[in-house]
């Protein structure tokens, strides 16, 4: 498994725990299923699936959109000073660092060769 890929698991694992925390929290439906959505997401990116690969990385790069598209209107608006302007500021930018290093990542040569071989080993046996 390429190196970029545990750090990958890593950071989805961290959101999966992030999105239980908030699910258990708020004890509503549509956090379970965000939470259960992460699961299988791990749960297909380590088993080799190209369909998950590609639905993170569609998901990953509208991140990215998202993201750009949020800290320039947030900019725009002259919020950004004081704590909690920062705050927001930080949090879109982590959330753009992680959605870009999943999108990059994901499309990685070394990745989708892992992916296939993975696939087509568990295919064999």
């Amino acid at each position: 498994m390429p190196r970029k890929v545990q750090v990958l698991l890593v950071l989805l694992a961290v959101i999966t725990l992030l999105r239980i925390i908030t699910a258990v929290e708020t004890g509503e439906t549509k956090d379970w299923i965000g939470a259960a959505l992460y699961v299988a997401f791990i749960y297909g990116l380590m088993a080799g699936s190209e369909g998950t690969r590609s639905i993170l990385r569609f998901f990953a790069g509208a991140g990215v959109v998202i993201s750009l598209i949020a800290l320039v209107m947030f900019a725009a608006s002259g919020m950004m000073v004081g704590g909690f302007g920062l705050f927001v500021v930080a949090a879109t930018v982590l959330g753009l660092g992680v959605a870009g290093f999943m999108y990059w990542c994901l499309g990685q040569e070394d990745v989708i060769q892992w992916i296939v071989a993975r696939k087509l080993r568990d295919a064999a046996e």
